[in-house]
């Protein structure tokens, strides 16, 4: 795929992002993604500018980043969801080898819901208020695969019970309004793991809900995928939720990837200033205040020329300015920092 005028080439981007060691094709390989908004003939709002992520084999990983950093659009080029007005610059996203990036919507439409899913941050706006709970769980079953209208629903009806729901033969009849903030997320990831996809896509799903409901939630997303030998991509702001719930995480930052790595070492011993500084803002610095980053995430108008981090970082130097740095394996993780 060639780029559009007024953008460079891609440069190479790392041909292992250490999702594994082991030699089976990672169940999701974005290489180069690049996507943009508004006609190509004018200076576009670019987004995403050169995503490189890596989620293996029954791997649980974690997609951080502040607001605006690109974490949630860059689901929704990998599911073929892309809002209206946005399109894929260049690049390349493979769900188990096969490439995703001019697949039909036919064929997009098979992969979602029975070889990858989605949770949304608000299960009320993605369950459909006029169906009941169970029958639009028994729908998804009956469209990905060959059970029957009554084998569907005993199939919902399990489902709701396995994921916590009391009561679920008769809570499957109920409508969405009638399910609590955690009930309601709990439906939602019946019906994404309802035809056991190869890689969930969870999208801040805790959004909303209690600090113990929150916890019970990701307890159970977690506990659910490993059970079925699925892939985990977890998308949040909190790098805690990343170190208490994934074993690897990609840090994001104005639509590039800053670093990725196991999450012991990322969230332990950061090497990029951004993860530093996202990992410092958790941390109360005293009784009365919190650290902040200051400045604030960039306008990704047109293609970056230098770290897009630079004019915040407190390491910056002539040379951050020079160009974007790309991704380069240093130790046991990819860091996308000159300084590293």
């Amino acid at each position: 795929m060639s780029a559009p005028d007024g953008l460079a080439a891609a440069a190479p981007g790392p041909a292992d992002l250490g999702a594994s060691d082991r030699a089976e094709v990672p169940v999701l390989d974005v290489l180069d993604l690049t996507v943009g908004f508004g006609p190509a003939a004018k200076r576009r709002s670019i987004p995403l500018q050169g995503i490189h992520l890596q989620v293996a084999a029954s791997e649980r990983m974690a997609l951080v980043g502040e607001s605006g950093s690109g974490k949630s659009l860059t689901a929704a080029a990998v599911l073929g969801l892309l809002p209206y007005g946005a399109e894929v610059i260049r690049g390349s996203i493979r769900l188990d080898g096969e490439e995703l990036i001019g697949a039909s919507e036919r064929r997009l439409r098979e992969l979602r819901g029975g070889r990858m899913a989605i949770m949304f941050q608000n299960p009320r706006a993605s369950l459909n208020p006029v169906l009941t709970v169970g029958g639009q769980i028994a729908e998804v079953i009956r469209v990905h695969g060959d059970a029957g209208r009554k084998e569907s629903w005993t199939q919902a009806v399990d489902l709701l019970s396995e994921m916590g729901i009391p009561d679920a033969g008769r809570r499957a009849k109920d409508y969405v309004h009638q399910y609590s903030g955690g009930m309601a997320q709990r439906a939602a990831l019946a019906m994404a793991l309802s035809c056991r996809p190869d890689l969930l896509i969870a999208d801040e799903p805790t959004t909303g809900l209690d600090a113990t409901l929150q916890q019970q939630v990701l307890e159970l997303v977690v506990e659910q995928v490993g059970s079925r030998n699925a892939s985990l991509l977890l998308i949040t702001h909190d790098i805690a939720v990343a170190r208490s719930h994934c074993e690897r995480t990609t840090v994001m930052y104005a639509g590039r990837v800053m670093e990725s790595g196991p999450t012991s070492s990322v969230t332990g011993s950061p090497k990029n200033p951004y993860t530093g500084a996202l990992l410092k803002a958790f941390v109360t610095v005293d009784q009365r205040r919190m650290y902040a980053i200051g400045g604030t995430v960039p306008t990704l108008v047109g293609e970056l020329s230098e770290c897009a981090f630079a004019d915040r970082c407190p390491l910056a130097a002539a040379e951050c300015r020079d160009g974007v740095p790309e991704l380069r394996p240093i130790e046991d993780r990819h860091v996308a920092c000159v300084k590293a």
